[in-house]
């Protein structure tokens, strides 16, 4: 169970981080020219035709939302490395590491809900079948690629847990 639990902590710090780094990247190319030359065609919406008007009110409520993603971004990352620093030492008791997994959780978790605010704000301006094509992909949760090859790809988290060459499981004291 403990193993369990580990892993999933692990889990959990790897999607914080890459969320806290995409977040500090800012929205990069976003709203200009997207696959395919779609104007207006954000990460979550490559391959969705999206109206002028609709582009436009898509952006603003992006632009509305930035700073709150960028801010609960930082908190989440400043969490998250304060995490990964007591986990590689050794001299880190039990209850400070708790301490930080729920501050590393309630940082992920407030992230969570600004995703979630802005995926409510973009749904009403949807037509039927873009709801249907948006609830496949990132932005509705769902997942709209093909099966995943690689390194990663296979079950379990492989040598080292997932923890990654920056973050040993524990550095001598």
């Amino acid at each position: 169970m403990r193993i369990h639990s580990l892993r999933f902590t692990a889990f959990a710090f790897a999607l914080l981080a890459i969320g806290a780094s995409l977040s500090a990247q800012g929205r990069g190319p976003g709203f200009g020219p997207g696959r395919g030359g779609e104007p207006g065609a954000g990460r979550g919406f490559m391959g969705m035709q999206l109206t002028e008007a609709q582009q436009v009110q898509v952006k603003g409520i992006h632009d509305r939302h930035q700073a709150s993603l960028k801010a609960k971004g930082d908190v989440a990352a400043a969490a998250h490395k304060a995490m990964r620093e007591a986990m590689a030492n050794a001299a880190t008791d039990a209850a400070t590491l708790k301490v930080l997994h729920e501050k590393v959780a309630a940082a992920q978790f407030e992230m969570m809900l600004e995703h979630r605010a802005l995926r409510q704000e973009i749904l009403p301006l949807l037509t039927a079948e873009q709801k249907a094509w948006f609830e496949k992909g990132p932005m509705g949760m769902g997942a709209r690629r093909g099966p995943r090859k690689g390194p990663g790809a296979g079950p379990g988290f492989g040598p080292g847990h997932g923890m990654g060459p920056d973050c040993p499981m524990v550095k001598p004291s």
